[in-house]
């Protein structure tokens, strides 16, 4: 009796000791890759004024970081309600030189090219493919009525070919 006892005992100390030293590691593997916060802001993302694009965002995510460039129309002109009266002809085109997360959504800072001038955009997603932007940080001439954010759709890839 002292013998089955004692072998008894060694088993179930044995196979304690085995399972204590099975790792988690393999269990962990094929658990899901958690997305970044900054994923959703990743693509492409143009607005429309009377049915042509008028702003383009690119967005590509790297790592924790996120690059990328703003081409717009210069010269806009607002209604009194905030909302865009008119676009002017010239072609603005900017780098992003940092991209950062807040509790309203991914605050842009935009290089214009050739220029040392830097604009501060807010992009908040209101969808899976909407998104609004505006400008932050700007100084209004007097009387001038507050912009509204713009409305932004999400395309693909190939849809928007940057300016060089």
């Amino acid at each position: 009796m002292r013998r089955f006892l004692l072998i008894a005992l060694l088993v179930v100390g044995t196979t304690a000791m085995a399972v204590a030293q099975t790792s988690m590691t393999p269990g962990l593997q094929n658990a899901p890759a958690r997305k970044s916060p900054l994923a959703g802001y990743a693509g492409s993302w143009i607005g429309t004024f009377n049915g042509k694009a008028w702003i383009t965002i690119r967005l590509t995510q790297q790592g924790t970081a996120m690059t990328g460039t703003l081409q717009r129309q210069n010269d806009v002109k607002f209604t009194d309600q905030g909302d865009i009266k008119s676009v002017g002809e010239e072609l603005l085109v900017g780098s992003v030189e940092n991209a950062e997360l807040n509790g309203d959504g991914l605050l842009l800072t935009v290089k214009e090219n050739g220029t040392q001038q830097t604009d501060h955009y807010l992009l908040r997603l209101t969808g899976a493919e909407t998104a609004e932007v505006k400008m932050v940080a700007m100084s209004m001439p007097p009387g001038m009525p507050k912009p509204k954010p713009w409305r932004l759709s999400r395309v693909g890839p190939n849809a928007v070919t940057p300016v060089r």
